[in-house]
């Protein structure tokens, strides 16, 4: 099961929410990831923000697959995190964006399908 951190603020925007939050130093995902520079792993920031976005933007598809996923920024232990998300329900596609003090650190895609 993945351990997501506690948020701090739930702000609804025209398109999806904005969460912001921070990332507790004492998370296990930092531990070996890595040595001597801890970084929050890519896999967890893509499971954070499909986990959040099925809390605050419920939808009900199944996940699909990724695009245009980027990391530009590392996030280290202590981090207060904005995590921007929108779904477009025609498309049943997510799209999100983690900045750091206003500037992106990673971001894109997760697409998902109607299973019916």
């Amino acid at each position: 099961m993945l351990r997501i951190p506690e948020i701090g603020r739930v702000q609804r925007t025209d398109t999806g929410v904005r969460l912001d939050f921070a990332v507790p130093a004492s998370l296990e995902y930092f531990e070996g990831h890595f040595p001597g520079c801890a970084l929050l792993p890519g896999v967890v920031q893509i499971g954070w923000a499909i986990e959040f976005a099925r809390q605050h933007i419920p939808f009900d598809a199944s996940f699909r697959s990724l695009a245009g996923v980027k990391f530009t920024r590392v996030i280290q232990p202590g981090a207060s995190i904005t995590l921007l998300l929108s779904f477009d329900r025609d498309r049943n596609e997510l799209t999100f964006e983690y900045q750091v003090d206003g500037q992106p650190c990673s971001g894109g895609r997760a697409l998902f399908e109607v299973i019916r």
